[in-house]
């Protein structure tokens, strides 16, 4: 809701283009911009570091902000991923993320399960996943050319 809000600030000032409304975050940063992304369609490029994984995963070494009631029983965060089609999504995780964190082989899995939804859209390309070296951080380089190509 309130990122939403934030969203409807930015729409209200004069200079900005409409059409060209991007998110990005990193961790818990990376969760809201899935959910902002997920449920605002005025979002037109998303860019998540550190939060391509299951519901699964966070149910051990993390906290539990993420968990909604019944949130769980309907859902993975693959499904909240795939409501970003056809609009450009990408995920960003680190090589050096531990096994109970973010892991890359699982972020590769969870793109596969998103990955349907934006070829139903014809929208194939719009989606991907970057591996970058590090751990749970963002790699700037990678965003900014995202957003340059998308946002233009």
């Amino acid at each position: 809701w309130d990122l939403m809000r934030c969203v409807d600030y930015l729409e209200a000032m004069p200079k900005v283009d409409t059409g060209r409304i991007g998110c990005a975050g990193l961790s818990l940063g990376g969760e809201m911009a899935m959910w902002l992304g997920a449920m605002d369609e005025r979002i037109a490029a998303e860019f998540c570091s550190g939060f391509l994984t299951t519901m699964d995963q966070m149910e051990s070494h993390h906290c539990m902000c993420w968990k909604f009631n019944g949130l769980r029983e309907l859902v993975d965060f693959a499904d909240i991923y795939a409501l970003t089609a056809p609009r450009a999504l990408i995920c960003q995780n680190g090589l050096q993320e531990q096994e109970t964190h973010f892991h890359v082989p699982l972020a590769r899995h969870v793109l596969s399960e998103i990955e349907p939804a934006y070829r139903d859209l014809a929208a194939p390309d719009m989606v991907s996943l970057d591996v970058h070296e590090g751990g749970h951080e963002i790699e700037l380089d990678p965003m900014l050319d995202f957003f340059e190509q998308h946002l233009r």
